[in-house]
C-alpha cells in the first residue's frame, strides 16, 4: 500500500512538472486560441454563411424563392438548428418548409470514419402539392430534373449512424384540381431511434414509430428494423382506424367502370421484411383488416355491391414468395345487386367483360430470355363466414319487370386452399327469396356441403325448403315470364367450355321441402288456364347421379285445391332409372277447359280424374323404356252441348283396370274397361245438322257444304253382287302396336236423340243400354265377342251380338243387330214432312247382319213393317208428289206386313263408300221404283225378277205362251197377296205386224182343217183346230191342199191347170190374197186382253171384281213390241 502511494506521488510529479514546462504553456495557448476562434466562427460567422450558401442553392436547384428565418449553431455541441425554412411557389404560396431542423453530430463520426449522428428532429414540415392535369403537377419541373438518368460510378454504400429520428406535427396536402380533391395529412409524427450501417450498430435494435392522420382518419405505425445487417430484419406495425376509401374514387381509371361510393378501412398489422438467405427474402404480412360500410356502384350509379363490415384475419401473407395464408374471412351484411337490362344481359358479366378489355387490348411485353416464370400463388383459408347478406334482383328483361331479393343469406365455409385438393367443407347455407309473386322462399337451408374438386363430386348432408311460393305466366305470346331464364341465357351465351370434360357427381343424403305451392297461368287460351299446387311436400333420400345409386322420394300434395296427389318410389338418375307409385284422386279437370273452348263446342262442366299405379322409366342400351301398371278413373262427367245449350255427353265413373303400358317397344294391355251410368245426347239441329258435327269448330270463314243429295235411280251398291274397286298401289304397312283388352262393360246407358229439324219435333231415348266386350286384341288371329242390349223408347227391346276385331291392321266384323217392335207413330213428324201423310199406326222390326272382311263389307238389311197405316194428309212444301199410298199398297201384304231385304255391299277404301247413305239410298229407290215401275218391283218380289206391267203375244195370235204364263202366275200371286190393289188390263196390236199374223194364222188353221179331213177319213173322229200339231214333212203338203182351195185367182200354165209352185211363192200369194182388215186387227187387241181376264180369273184366282178392261190400243210402236197387253195398278 505504502508501495502504491509512493508510485501515484511520483507520477503527479512528473505531469505536473511537464505541464509547467514552457512548450506545454505554449500549446495550451494556441489551443485555447482556437476554441476561441472555433467558437466565434461557429456561433457567429457560420450561421449566416451557411444560411447565405443554403439559400443561393435551394434557390438555383429549386427555382423557387427560399427563405430561412434562422441558423443557429452550436460548435462545441456539435449542433445546428435551422429555423422557419419556407419555399415559395408562383403567386407567393408556399410548397414547402417546415418551422425548426435540428442535427446533432456525434464525434464518434472521427473514430468510425463515417456520419454518426446523435439525434435529427424536425418539427412543423409541410408540403403542399397541386395536380394540375393528367400527369403534371406543379413541381413536374423539379420531378422531371431529377427523374433523369445520371451517369454515376458505382459505390459502396456510405458508412452512418442516424440516431433519434423525429418528426414532429408534420402535414402534407395535395390538391387534386382536375377531380376537385384536397387530400391532407396531418399530425405526422415519425420516430425512428436509430439507422446505421456501422458493423457496432448492426445487431442493435431500433423501434421505428409513424403516425398520421389521412384525411381525418387515424394511422399509426410502430416498428423495429435491422436493414443493414448481414441479414435484414424490419417490422412494422400499421393500424389505420376509419381510413376513407372513398377518397380514391377520382383516382380510378375511367377504364374501371365502377364507382366507390363509401367505404372505411381499419387495420391491426404487422408488416416483417426477413432476409432468409442470399437472395432469398420474405415479406410477411399478418394481423387483421377490417372493411366497413363499403357502397360500391357501377359506373351510372346502379348499386353492385356493399356490406356492413368485412374482416380479414391473416394468419401470414408473404408477398415475395407469393403464400397467402388467411385464418378467417367474416362477411357481415353482403348487400349485392344482380341485374338483367332489357336486352337480357347480365350486369355482373357485362362488368367482367369491360374490366377484361383494357388488358386485351394492351401491348403484350416479350419477357428477357433469362426471366423464369412467375411462381404461382399459393392460398389457404381457414373459414369464411357470411351473415345477414342480401342479394338484390332486378330483371328488365320482361314485359313485367322482376324486382326481388334474397334476403338473410347464411354460409360457412371450411378450409380452402389453392392446391384444391382437399374437399370444400361448407358447414352452413341458408337464405329467403323474396321475388314478389313471381318466386318467394320463406327458409331455404343446406347443411353439410362437401365439394371435391378433383373428384369432381358434391355432397349435401341435408337440404331443408319450407313455404316456397312460386308464379309463372306464360303470356299471350306463348313466352314463359319467370326469373331464371334471362341469366340462365346470359351465362349460357359468354361461359367457355372448358377441356375438362368429366361429368360432376353430387348427392343429397337428406331432402325436405314443406308448404309448397305453384301457379301456372296460360294466357294463351281464353279464358287464361290457372294450374295450382298447394301444400306440396317433397322428401328424398340419398339423391344424386352417382352411376347405380337409388334414392327414394316422397311427393304429396294438392292440385286445383280439390285434388291430391301421392308419390312414392325411387329414383336412379345415371343411368336413370325411376319406379314411381303414383296415386292421384279427384283431380279436378275444369281447369283444363280453356285449353280446348277454343276448339270445340262443347263446355266441360265437371270431371275428376283418378288413378293408383306405377310408374316406371329406364334408359337401356341409350333407349327410354317407359312404363304404366294401374288403373284410371275418370269419373263425374260431364260435357255441355255450347250451341243446342243442352247436356251432351256425361257418366258416372269410366274406369280403366289393369292397365299395363310399355313405351319401348309400345304395347297396351288392359285388363277391364267399365263404363257406368253413361248418357249421351244427339241433337239434330234446324238446319239439318247433327250436335257432333259441330263438336269441332271451323275456323272463321269456312263455309260448311252439306253433302249432296243422293242421286235418283238404282245403285250398284243396291246388288247383292259387291263391285271390286281398282286396286290401289301397296304401300307398306304401318306395324301394329299391341294391344289387349280382356273386357269392356258398360252398364245403365241412355242415348237421348232430339230432331228439331222437323216439325214438330222428333224426341226418342234408347235406354238401358248395358253388355260387354270381351277379348278384344291387335292380334290378327283374335275375335272378340260383343254383345250389347238395350231397349229403343222403353218399349222395343235392342240386341247387338257377333265378334269382331277393330283393332287388327286389317278390321273384322261379324255382328247381327236385332230391335224388335219400334212404333211408327212416333215417326210421323218425318211422315208428314217427306210424304205428306201422318202415320196412323206400325211397328218396325231391323234384321241386321254386317260382315267386314279385308275392308270389303257385305250387309243384310231386313226391315219389317207390321200394319203400317197412313193417317191424316199433312201439307208440306216437302211432301213427294208421288202416290205413297200406292207404294204402300204394293209393298204391303194382305196381312199388312212391310217385309225387305236390303243388301248392301262396298269397300271401305272407297272414300265415298257410307253404309248408312246406302241404305237410305237404297230405300229411297224402292220407294221410287214402286210409284215408277210397280211391277218391276212386283217382280222383283214374286217372281223371278222379270217386269210384270205386261204380256206379250206373237203376232196375230192371242194365246198365252208359257212365258207370258209365268208373268201371270207371279202377277196373279202379287196381286192375291196385296187385296188393295186393281188391276186394269189393255189390249194392244200392231196395224202392220198384227195383220201378217192375222193372215199366217189363217193359212195355218186352212192346213190344220186339210189335215183334220185326213184324220176324219182314217179315224171317223178328230180334235180340235187348235190341238192339230203339223210336223215340218208335212208343212208342205197341207200348206199345197191349202193353196188349191183358197179362193182367190192362181197362176196357171199353158193348158190352163193351175201352175206347181214353191213353198214361199204359195205363201207369198196366199199373204197377198187372204183378207186381214182394223177390225179384225181390234178385234184381235180385245181378244188378247179378255184372254189374260180369264187366265188371272180361272187360273190366278184374281176376283174378277179387281180386275177392269180398258179400250184396246191399235198402234205401233218402233221402241217396243206392241203385240202385248199392258198392266196398270190402282
Amino acid at each position: 500500500m505504502a508501495e502504491e502511494t509512493g508510485t501515484n506521488s511520483t507520477t503527479m510529479s512528473r505531469a505536473s512538472a511537464v505541464l509547467n514546462s514552457p512548450r506545454s504553456r505554449r500549446f495550451g495557448k494556441w489551443f485555447g486560441g482556437f476554441l476561441l476562434l472555433f467558437g466565434l466562427f461557429g456561433f457567429f460567422a457560420a450561421p449566416p454563411l451557411v444560411k447565405s450558401i443554403l439559400l443561393k442553392q435551394l434557390s438555383t436547384e429549386l427555382h423557387r424563392e427560399v427563405s430561412i428565418e434562422s441558423i443557429d449553431i452550436n460548435p462545441f455541441a456539435l449542433s445546428a438548428r435551422i429555423s422557419g425554412l419556407s419555399i415559395k411557389a408562383e403567386g407567393g404560396k408556399e410548397l414547402a418548409g417546415f418551422d425548426e431542423l435540428f442535427v446533432n453530430l456525434s464525434t464518434f463520426s472521427v473514430f468510425q470514419a463515417g456520419l454518426v449522428v446523435d439525434a435529427i428532429r424536425l418539427q412543423g414540415p409541410r408540403l403542399a402539392v397541386a395536380r394540375l392535369s393528367e400527369g403534371r403537377y406543379d413541381i413536374s419541373d423539379l420531378l422531371d430534373a431529377w427523374m433523369k438518368p445520371k451517369e454515376e460510378p458505382e459505390s459502396p454504400l456510405p458508412r452512418f449512424s442516424l440516431n433519434n429520428i423525429q418528426v414532429i406535427g408534420g402535414k402534407i396536402e395535395f390538391d387534386d384540381q382536375p377531380k376537385g380533391k384536397v387530400h391532407t395529412i396531418g399530425n405526422i409524427n415519425l420516430g425512428l431511434p436509430f439507422v446505421s450501417s456501422l458493423p457496432y450498430q448492426a445487431e442493435v435494435h431500433i423501434e421505428p414509430s409513424f403516425s398520421a392522420v389521412i384525411n381525418g382518419a387515424p394511422l399509426a405505425l410502430k416498428g423495429r428494423s435491422k436493414p443493414f445487417a448481414g441479414k435484414h430484419e424490419s417490422e412494422l406495425d400499421l393500424d389505420l382506424d376509419r381510413f376513407d376509401l372513398a377518397g380514391f374514387q377520382p383516382y380510378l381509371p375511367d377504364s374501371v367502370p365502377l364507382h366507390l361510393g363509401a367505404g372505411t378501412l381499419d387495420s391491426e398489422l404487422k408488416i416483417v421484411f426477413r432476409e432468409l438467405s442470399e437472395q432469398v427474402f420474405s415479406l410477411a404480412v399478418v394481423g387483421s383488416a377490417h372493411v366497413s360500410g363499403l357502397a360500391l356502384a357501377e359506373s351510372g350509379g346502379q348499386p353492385l355491391i356493399g356490406w356492413k363490415r368485412l374482416d380479414v384475419d391473416l394468419e401470414n401473407a408473404d408477398l415475395i414468395n407469393r403464400k397467402i395464408a388467411i385464418k378467417r374471412i367474416t362477411l357481415d351484411g353482403l348487400d349485392a345487386t344482380l341485374t338483367v337490362n332489357r336486352q337480357g344481359e347480365f350486369n355482373i358479366l357485362m362488368l367482367a367483360d369491360r374490366l377484361a378489355r383494357p388488358a386485351a387490348k394492351a401491348p403484350t411485353e416479350k419477357p428477357a430470355a433469362t426471366s423464369s416464370p412467375a411462381k404461382p400463388l399459393e392460398w389457404s383459408l381457414g373459414e369464411f363466414v357470411l351473415t345477414d347478406g342480401l342479394l338484390r334482383w332486378n330483371d328488365d328483361s320482361k314485359l313485367a319487370p322482376v324486382v326481388g331479393e334474397v334476403r338473410h343469406l347464411q354460409a360457412v365455409v371450411g378450409r380452402l386452399d389453392s392446391k384444391l385438393v382437399e374437399p370444400i367443407e361448407i358447414g352452413e347455407v341458408s337464405y329467403q327469396v323474396d321475388l314478389g309473386e313471381r318466386f318467394r322462399v320463406e327458409k331455404m337451408q343446406i347443411k353439410g356441403i362437401r365439394v371435391d374438386l378433383p373428384a369432381h363430386r358434391i355432397d349435401i348432408a341435408e337440404v331443408s325448403n319450407s313455404q316456397t311460393r312460386a308464379r309463372m305466366l306464360r303470356n299471350k305470346t306463348g313466352q314463359i315470364e319467370w326469373v331464371s331464364s334471362p341469366v340462365l341465357k346470359t351465362i349460357r351465351a359468354t361461359k367457355e367450355k372448358v377441356e375438362d370434360e368429366r361429368p360432376w357427381v353430387g348427392a343429397i343424403a337428406k331432402l325436405s321441402i314443406e308448404d309448397l305451392a305453384f301457379r301456372l297461368e296460360d294466357q294463351t287460351t281464353r279464358p287464361a288456364a290457372v294450374q295450382e299446387l298447394e301444400g306440396f311436400s317433397l322428401h328424398g333420400e340419398h339423391l344424386g347421379n352417382e352411376p347405380g345409386k337409388k334414392g327414394t322420394v316422397s311427393l304429396k300434395g294438392k292440385i286445383n285445391k280439390k285434388g291430391n296427389l301421392n308419390v312414392d318410389g325411387t329414383v336412379q338418375i345415371m343411368p336413370l332409372s325411376v319406379a314411381l307409385k303414383v296415386q292421384t284422386e279427384a283431380i279436378p279437370l275444369m281447369p283444363l277447359q280453356p285449353y280446348f273452348s277454343e276448339q270445340l263446342n262443347i263446355a266441360l262442366s265437371r270431371g275428376q280424374f283418378s288413378n293408383k299405379g306405377e310408374a316406371t322409366a329406364v334408359i337401356d342400351k341409350g333407349e327410354l323404356k317407359a312404363g304404366y301398371k294401374g288403373s284410371l278413373t275418370l269419373g263425374d262427367f260431364l260435357a255441355v252441348d255450347k250451341i243446342n245449350s243442352a247436356d251432351f255427353l256425361k257418366w258416372k265413373s269410366l274406369y280403366v283396370g289393369g292397365v299395363d303400358f310399355q313405351l319401348q317397344p309400345m304395347t297396351i294391355n288392359v285388363g277391364e274397361i267399365a263404363l257406368a251410368d253413361f248418357y249421351s245426347r244427339l241433337i239434330l239441329n234446324a238446319a239439318g245438322r247433327l250436335n257432333v258435327q259441330d263438336i269441332v269448330k271451323k275456323p272463321e270463314g269456312e263455309v260448311v257444304v252439306a253433302p249432296p243429295a243422293p242421286t235418283q235411280g238404282p245403285t250398284e251398291a243396291s246388288k247383292t253382287a259387291a263391285v271390286k274397286p281398282p286396286a290401289k298401289e301397296a304401300v307398306a304397312a304401318k306395324p301394329v302396336v299391341p294391344i289387349k283388352i280382356a273386357k269392356i262393360t258398360l252398364q245403365n246407358g241412355t242415348v237421348n236423340f232430339s230432331d228439331f229439324f222437323v216439325k214438330p219435333n222428333y224426341t226418342v231415348n234408347v235406354t238401358k243400354l248395358g253388355g260387354r266386350i270381351s277379348g278384344l286384341s291387335s292380334a290378327a288371329d283374335t275375335l272378340a265377342d260383343l254383345e250389347l242390349r238395350g231397349s229403343y223408347a222403353n218399349s222395343a227391346p235392342v240386341q247387338i251380338a257377333g265378334k269382331l276385331n277393330p283393332l287388327a291392321a286389317k278390321s273384322f266384323l261379324d255382328i247381327k243387330a236385332e230391335v224388335t217392335g219400334v212404333d211408327l207413330v212416333g215417326f210421323s213428324p218425318y211422315s208428314g214432312k217427306y210424304a205428306g201423310y201422318a202415320i196412323e199406326k206400325g211397328k218396325l222390326s231391323l234384321n241386321l247382319a254386317y260382315k267386314l272382311e279385308n275392308n270389303l263389307l257385305t250387309a243384310d238389311n231386313r226391315l219389317f213393317i207390321d200394319q203400317f197405316t197412313f193417317g191424316d194428309q199433312i201439307e208440306s212444301p216437302d211432301a213427294t208428289k208421288l202416290p205413297v199410298n200406292l207404294a204402300i199398297s204394293l209393298l204391303k201384304n194382305n196381312r199388312g206386313e212391310i217385309d225387305l231385304n236390303l243388301p248392301i255391299s262396298g269397300s271401305l277404301d272407297d272414300p265415298e263408300f257410307s253404309v248408312g247413305g246406302l241404305i237410305f239410298k237404297v230405300i229411297g229407290n224402292l220407294f221410287v221404283k214402286a210409284v215408277t215401275s210397280p211391277f218391276a218391283l212386283l217382280g222383283s218380289m214374286f217372281g223371278s225378277g222379270e217386269e210384270l206391267s205386261n204380256v206379250e203375244f206373237a203376232p196375230g195370235r192371242a194365246a198365252i205362251n208359257e212365258a207370258a204364263g209365268k208373268k201371270l202366275e207371279a202377277l196373279a200371286k202379287a196381286l192375291n197377296e196385296r187385296a188393295a190393289l186393281k188391276l186394269e188390263i189393255t189390249g194392244r196390236a200392231d196395224p202392220e205386224a198384227d195383220k201378217e199374223g192375222i193372215k199366217r194364222v189363217a193359212i195355218e188353221r186352212a192346213m190344220k182343217a186339210e189335215k183334220l179331213k185326213d184324220t176324219l177319213k182314217k179315224s171317223g173322229e178328230g180334235d180340235s183346230l187348235e190341238s192339230i200339231e203339223i210336223a215340218p214333212e208335212e208343212y208342205k203338203t197341207y200348206l199345197t191342199r191349202a193353196y188349191k182351195e183358197a179362193k182367190f185367182p192362181k197362176p196357171r200354165n199353158m193348158v190352163g191347170m193351175q201352175k206347181e209352185l214353191p213353198v214361199e211363192e204359195m205363201e207369198k200369194l196366199m199373204l197377198t190374197n187372204l183378207p186381214a182388215s182394223d177390225d179384225d186387227v181390234r178385234a184381235l187387241a180385245v181378244r188378247r186382253a179378255e184372254t189374260v181376264q180369264g187366265w188371272l180369273v180361272e187360273s190366278g184366282k184374281v176376283p174378277v171384281e179387281r180386275i177392269f178392261l180398258l179400250p184396246a190400243k191399235i198402234e205401233a210402236d218402233e221402241k217396243a213390241k206392241t203385240s202385248r197387253v199392258d198392266f196398270s195398278l190402282r
